[in-house]
């Protein structure tokens, strides 16, 4: 990419500087057609500040998993994200040190890893770990926790090492506990930027679908097509109350912050007594006019002020514009499957399931009242969050993989 060539993807990455100066190199050498915009902190808790007052990026790389979760359960990350894992070569390579400095590494403790994957890898490399300690890091766990685990450790095992993956215990216990800082491996970098690289170019790819919409009013309204100005698409006539509207679904995804509200909705009903806007989204005019003609239909059904989205594959986004939609109060059961575009069965499995787990549940759990996988589980609880029938409450820490999302369902039988 030549100097003066528009970069590919901005990819912002989280994580103190000497970690975003790793991650710069790497993407220097291996993805020049991406720019890196560095968000460096001091410690993991300034993440939050720094993705609040962030420049225009496209993607979110975070150097770790805490300041990752922290940032998920703040619900500040709005766009692509991920973190850099830590375990395979990351924790191979400080194995290594460990040996060649005349260290035993069956004699360490290790911060913020699961302990089942810390086993899996020593194990496979022939190293006894029954006496390796091991603190998973979740929510509420601070630095000085950490560094008080270490510190234990090392108390009961003169001459143990401590392992850790952040910078601020490596700075707390360095004085007084022998200490490994994790750095990411090459190959971690790479895998990450690799990742966001992919999710990034898909979505970039559906950005460019064509979205024809379908709006029908009780009367003419004059100050539509100013309204349609303002999503950079174009609006006609089609009879005495009703417009086609045309635009892309990069720029109604983004102005719907992916389908969950319609301003364009909110507009018009101050205006009208009902509102149907039915869109379709497909990647020729004849597939989005297909869709259009579904989705309208669905909004003569679906209350007074609706917008339905419908994207193909049975998928229906259901947005209306009252001001009972817009409160915390559960929703009946059948009320919520149409406006989610779920079957009435599928609802009444997963109240159940909210209520079997306290009324939070992770795709995971979705996926075991449903009895589908994982994936098909994460769609479904997308496509309610979308309907305004579910929210992110916080994650679970796994410490292996992204932490799993937890939902709170506006459900009730």
């Amino acid at each position: 990419m030549s100097s003066n060539a528009e970069p590919a993807y901005r990819i912002g990455v989280v994580g103190p500087s000497d970690l975003v100066s790793l991650v710069k190199r790497v993407a220097a050498l291996e993805f020049t057609d991406h720019l890196v915009v560095p968000l460096t902190y001091r410690n993991e808790e300034q993440a939050l500040d720094v993705i609040a007052t962030n420049p225009d990026v496209d993607a979110l790389l975070f150097t770790g998993v805490i300041p990752y979760t922290l940032a998920q359960a703040a619900g500040v990350v709005t766009k692509p994200a991920a973190y850099i894992d830590y375990t395979g070569a990351t924790l191979y390579g400080a194995l290594v040190e460990l040996m060649s400095t005349g260290h035993d590494p069956a004699v360490v403790s290790i911060d913020t890893l699961t302990r089942p994957l810390v086993v899996e890898s020593l194990t496979h490399v022939g190293i006894a770990t029954d006496r390796i300690a091991t603190l998973e890091y979740r929510n509420g766990i601070d630095a000085q926790r950490l560094a008080a685990f270490h510190r234990e450790h090392a108390r009961q095992h003169p001459g143990a090492v401590a392992i850790t993956c952040v910078r601020s215990v490596y700075e707390l216990i360095r004085e007084d506990v022998d200490a490994i800082r994790l750095a990411p491996a090459i190959a971690s970098v790479r895998t990450a930027l690799e990742g966001l690289a992919m999710e990034l170019a898909g979505r970039i790819s559906s950005d460019a679908q064509v979205v024809l919409g379908m709006i029908e009013l009780p009367e003419v309204d004059d100050r539509l097509v100013d309204d349609v100005r303002a999503l950079a698409g174009s609006v006609f006539p089609t009879g005495p109350s009703s417009y086609v509207l045309v635009s892309t679904r990069g720029v109604l995804a983004q102005h719907t912050c992916d389908w969950t509200v319609m301003p364009l909705l909110e507009q018009l009903a101050e205006r009208h007594t009902w509102v149907r806007i039915g869109l379709g989204v497909g990647r020729s005019a004849a597939d989005a006019e297909a869709l259009a003609r579904r989705a309208v239909d669905r909004c003569r059904t679906a209350g007074p002020f609706t917008a339905v989205v419908s994207v193909g594959a049975g998928r229906d986004f259901v947005i209306t514009d009252t001001d009972s939609d817009r409160s915390e109060e559960p929703l009946d059961l059948h009320v919520a499957a149409r406006r989610a575009g779920l079957s009435l069965a599928t609802l009444v499995r997963l109240e159940a399931a909210v209520a079997a787990h306290a009324g939070e549940v992770t795709a995971a759990d979705v996926a075991a009242a449903l009895g589908i996988e994982p994936r098909s589980a994460r769609r479904t609880l997308k496509q309610l969050e979308r309907a305004g029938l579910a929210r992110v409450v916080g994650t679970v820490g796994s410490g292996a993989g992204r932490p799993a999302v937890r939902y709170a369902l506006r459900l009730e039988a």
